[in-house]
């Protein structure tokens, strides 16, 4: 009987210290996008400079699925933590493996409402494995006088 207290015991602490986890990575998220919309404002060519050359706060050092993309209004990647080799590439209208157009409808809510959550699929940096994805995007000028997309998100591993 003891061991069966014990093992629902340690799986409700896992469940419960599971969900806490979550909710930390959902602010992370918030949080890195808040903090290079602030960089983009104030200096956005050494801003993009560090996030393409995949310099931490950008692409976090512990966790490499934690990074940032900046996209202009038109959808042309400005920056990008772990694809700099994209930058310049137009996406719009360029679906997910699932055929969505998370990038459009980022687009969309950006210019419309300034900030929003999408969600897609795309390749988990850490697991090299297509995932689901939640990404948080704020709308920012930079100090170019351009409109960006600074986004940032989740994964949801399986």
């Amino acid at each position: 009987m003891k061991k069966i207290y014990s093992a629902w015991l340690i799986l409700l602490i896992s469940s419960l210290s599971f969900s806490v986890v979550l909710a930390q990575t959902k602010e992370e998220v918030v949080a890195l996008v808040k903090q290079t919309k602030s960089a983009i404002e104030k200096n956005s060519p050494l801003t993009f400079e560090k996030i393409n050359a995949g310099v931490h706060p950008y692409k976090n050092s512990a966790d490499p699925s934690l990074y940032v993309f900046i996209l202009d209004s038109e959808l042309n990647v400005a920056a990008h933590a772990i694809k700099p080799h994209n930058v310049g590439k137009n996406l719009q209208g360029r679906p997910d493996v699932k055929g969505k157009m998370f990038r459009d409808e980022m687009q969309k809510k950006a210019l419309s409402d300034g900030r929003g959550w999408v969600d897609y699929y795309y390749l988990n940096p850490k697991t090299k494995k297509i995932t689901h994805k939640n990404s948080y995007f704020e709308l920012a000028e930079g100090s170019d006088g351009k409109k960006y997309i600074v986004g940032s998100g989740k994964y949801f591993d399986k």
